[in-house]
């Protein structure tokens, strides 16, 4: 084995290790076992924790993977849910053909996972809760981890945590990427319009240590973000079911949970290592593992929200449905990418928007909707 190649020899071992187990994942070199132990650990981003506290929750896996299991078939009443019951798998790649996750993004050698998970978990709410899988909603890590997270203290090499972000992101919201795109650095201006392009996070909901209120977020609303620890054998993770094969503990990362399989007995997640780690950047994680349902310590570590709030104008889209009260006192608008919408303004307002945007379905041409919440407040139609 070339010395200059210690991955190799360590990539070796974790595959001896998987055949004893019966190959539940395949490992191979990827882009980040090739790095360095340092620069590894550059790419995490939750604060390690203690050999107390990884103690302290020793018996915590198989607790957790049995209520995760337990959890199917539990009644589910949200709105938003496809069923009335948990079924045995679920992932928001594909509801019924729909795909409701974004793009795997890369956050490159800082430790902002957390801003990662959370926006992850934002991006997929708004889309699913609105039924509309072409949103493609794509917000800013960069605002959330540098900007927010920077004034909380946190930087790349402290890492940071769910509850805070996530606080941040109903609080104060986050811009949108193309008003401040993402540097690992942290370079970039934030674009001073940035309030009328905006997120908010609605109904923030701690799912810390319950694997049925994890699945039953993810099935009626979205992702939620959820920190794990990282075993160094994950950075040879490719495909299959991921259970760890040591125990050295490179730190603590967030991701972003989208689905699970009873079957295999698994979560899924979005990571945030670039396409060419795990399955496309996707992974599958064994129930109770890694303690991801409940990250060893005090702070709560897996979070979702219920809803997202846009003010932003949006890409320009077909309008599908219209609706209006007696005398058009109040109209509503079904929009290709974001669902329905009311049209704001008063009586006098809403008939102008009736009409142009009666208009622009029955000509068949697109429009531009600035939203704010569910209010439809302006709109350009494109002649």
């Amino acid at each position: 084995m070339s010395p200059d190649r210690p991955h190799l020899s360590e990539l070796a071992t974790v595959r001896a290790a998987l055949s004893d187990l019966g190959q539940p994942w395949q490992a191979a070199e990827t882009r980040m076992s090739r790095l360095s132990p340092e620069w590894r650990a550059a790419r995490l981003g939750v604060p390690t924790p203690t050999d107390q506290d990884l103690s302290e929750r020793r018996g915590q896996p198989e607790a957790m993977a049995a209520a995760a299991l337990a959890a199917h078939g539990q009644s589910v009443t949200a709105a938003n849910a496809p069923q009335a019951s948990l079924p045995a798998s679920f992932d928001l790649r594909n509801v019924g053909g729909n795909n409701y996750v974004t793009a795997i993004r890369d956050q490159g050698g800082c430790g902002s996972c957390v801003a990662f998970g959370c926006v992850g978990a934002m991006e997929s709410t708004a889309a699913y809760t609105h039924g509309s899988p072409g949103m493609a909603l794509d917000l800013s890590e960069q605002h959330l981890f540098f900007v927010h997270a920077k004034a909380r203290g946190y930087t790349c090499a402290t890492g940071s945590w769910p509850d805070d972000l996530f606080s941040d992101c109903a609080a104060k919201g986050i811009t949108f990427e193309d008003y401040l795109p993402y540097h690992d650095n942290g370079s970039g201006t934030l674009n001073a319009d940035w309030p009328n392009r905006l997120a908010k996070a609605v109904g923030l909901v701690n799912l810390t240590g319950d694997p049925a209120a994890i699945k039953q977020h993810i099935y009626s609303y979205g992702g939620v973000a959820s920190c794990f620890v990282v075993y160094n054998d994950f950075f040879h993770y490719r495909n299959g079911v991921y259970k760890h094969t040591t125990e050295d503990v490179a730190g603590g990362h967030c991701i972003t949970l989208i689905g699970w399989d009873d079957a295999d007995g698994c979560w899924i997640g979005k990571n945030q290592w670039g396409t060419g780690w795990g399955d496309g950047g996707f992974f599958r994680i064994a129930y109770g593992d890694s303690f991801i349902e409940d990250y060893p310590g005090d702070r709560p570590t897996v979070f979702g929200c219920t809803g997202v709030n846009l003010r932003a104008w949006l890409p320009a889209q077909r309008v599908l449905r219209l609706f209006a009260t007696a005398n058009d006192a109040n109209g509503w608008a079904y929009l290709q990418n974001f669902g329905w919408a009311h049209l704001a303004g008063g009586p006098h307002t809403t008939t102008n928007k009736l009409d142009e945007l009666t208009h622009a379905r029955a000509s068949g041409h697109a429009v531009a909707p600035f939203l704010d919440g569910s209010e439809l407040s302006s709109v350009l139609v494109y002649d």
